[in-house]
């Protein structure tokens, strides 16, 4: 005979069993009203910092011109591939040519790490090595391209506090290395370098501004409220806009080089915000150019075509490490009889076919 359900047994099942758009209702009101709420707060004093921006910058239309003849676009990429016995990581950095669409990369690099150590730990130590692999792969390319005569680089040359903080010594030397390495070859090669920052999260322009007391949005949205499609900042430079923080700059203050910065706008959308470019002071020279070569070149999402192309190329998916994974499992079950030492991190499985 079934034993009788408790009135309270009853109401813990029919809780567990309650359907999930209740759930899904009360995270989509949150999020609704939280954001709509902030928005319309922060709306007016958004307005009055974009106005204040345009009357205290000076602003420069772009054209739209191919300034340069032969242009290359260098980025880098990582993946991770997250056993449980360890954890393993590729990097890798490519050079992608205009207009001839030729290709220059150098052998890629793995990283091994145990769980012993922290993961924001490797996180950083892949981020740096990643970022030094992309700088020896750009020097490496112009020691044999001397022809070249502009080079966009993915990522910051400003480099922020993060990088002094983060991995190990060894790397973070490694990265300084390479960087002035590679701007000292392209200054001896009259080589015009600029880099281009995708997704700036910065504040160094509201510093420079003495806004940093007024705001804490950074200033990639206040100048996407700020500048027009085809605009660009005035230059300044990040190091000085830094030095008025109470945190120091030792990564930038170990490049050899003086790096300046400007915005721009390259695209109409208007969910892009604008591009920072980073140049050091050898090619402030050709300023013009460069903001109009970038102008000229964002056919996507405003981002450079180099740049585009190199990611393009270099960029190593979840889907592609995966089908690595199951030749790895393949491989081991021919020479060892057995994959349990394969076996994935606990919830890394799906996306690698396990």
């Amino acid at each position: 005979m079934l034993a009788q359900r408790k009135p309270s047994d009853m109401h813990i099942q029919n809780e567990l069993q309650a359907p999930h758009p209740n759930l899904c209702l009360d995270i989509r009101n949150l999020m609704l009203n939280e954001v709509s709420n902030d928005v319309e707060e922060d709306s007016p004093a958004v307005r009055e910092l974009a106005t204040r921006l345009r009357q205290e910058l000076s602003l420069f239309e772009m054209d739209k011109r191919d300034a340069f003849h032969a242009v290359a676009g260098a980025d880098a990429g990582s993946q991770v591939l997250p056993l449980a016995s360890r954890r393993y990581a590729v990097i890798s950095a490519l050079v992608y040519s205009l207009p001839s669409g030729s290709r220059f990369f150098l052998p890629p690099e793995s990283i091994i790490y145990p769980y012993t150590l922290s993961g924001e730990r490797f996180n950083g130590t892949v981020s740096l090595r990643r970022e030094a692999k992309l700088f020896e792969t750009a020097y490496s390319f112009i020691e044999t391209n001397p022809e070249i005569r502009l080079i966009l680089v993915d990522g910051p040359l400003a480099l922020s506090n993060w990088w002094s903080m983060t991995g190990q010594r060894r790397d973070r030397q490694r990265l300084l290395d390479a960087v002035n390495q590679f701007l000292r070859l392209c200054m001896e090669e009259d080589i015009v370098v600029a880099s281009v920052v995708k997704r700036p999260s910065a504040r160094y322009l509201v510093y420079h501004l003495k806004l940093q007391d007024e705001t804490d949005l950074p200033d990639a949205f206040l100048l996407l409220q700020a500048l027009r499609p085809g605009e660009r900042t005035e230059v300044f430079s990040p190091r000085a806009s830094l030095r008025r923080m109470v945190r120091v700059a030792p990564f930038m203050d170990a490049i050899d080089y003086p790096i300046y910065s400007f915005y721009g706008r390259f695209s109409k959308d208007w969910f892009i915000p604008p591009v920072r470019i980073d140049l050091p002071a050898f090619s402030l020279g050709y300023l013009d150019e460069i903001a109009d070569y970038c102008h000229w070149s964002s056919f996507w999402k405003g981002i450079p075509l180099p740049i585009v192309r190199a990611d393009e190329e270099v960029r190593i998916s979840r889907r592609f490490m995966g089908e690595i994974y199951n030749e790895i499992v393949s491989c081991v079950a021919r020479l060892t009889g057995g994959i349990s030492h394969l076996a994935p991190y606990w919830g890394e499985g799906g996306w690698m076919g396990v």
